[in-house]
């Protein structure tokens, strides 16, 4: 599972969305998980859910939504802006999502990924997106800090980015 593959797959996740008549409030990420990690299971295989990640600053374990399970592991955190088209993919709200992933060690992922599926009409361009996570940082504290890459999918457009927390 590479960059590529994980791109390619959020394009056919959206297709297999498209084809249900879901309602409004049926897009919301906690409906949409399921058919996620049945597609990744369908063609990856050795995946997982709700892979756990400890931070110093929360009394429990944080948890990653996705974790494939090879001997080259990845994480996936999902967020997904709903045809309404607010603004759930920019990285203000994903700062929570961008700190746990960047704690994964390299042990248990090679590729940390925030995976954005836009169920929008309009496409967010990459200079607009990105701008909103080159301000975000990985917290305070004494950690290693890992490389997320972000992977932007709309039916449209499809493009990632690097973010790197060493540099905040």
């Amino acid at each position: 599972m590479n960059i590529s593959d994980i791109e390619e797959s959020g394009v056919e996740i959206l297709a297999l969305l498209r084809a249900y008549q879901y309602g409004p409030l049926d897009r919301r990420e906690t409906r949409i998980d399921p058919v996620v990690l049945g597609y990744f299971q369908g063609r990856f295989g050795k995946m997982s859910r709700q892979h756990y990640v400890r931070m110093h600053s929360k009394p429990k374990p944080q948890r990653i939504d996705f974790r494939h399970g090879t001997h080259n592991p990845v994480v996936i955190e999902l967020a997904v802006r709903p045809p309404s088209g607010l603004r759930e993919l920019y990285g203000s709200q994903n700062k929570s999502e961008l700190r746990k992933l960047t704690r994964v060690l390299p042990s248990q992922a090679r590729l940390r990924v925030l995976l954005l599926l836009d169920l929008f009409h309009k496409p967010i361009p990459l200079a607009n997106l990105k701008a909103t996570y080159d301000v975000q940082n990985a917290g305070r504290g004494k950690f290693k800090r890992h490389r997320v890459r972000v992977i932007y999918v709309h039916k449209d457009v499809q493009y990632n980015f690097s973010w790197d927390p060493k540099t905040k």
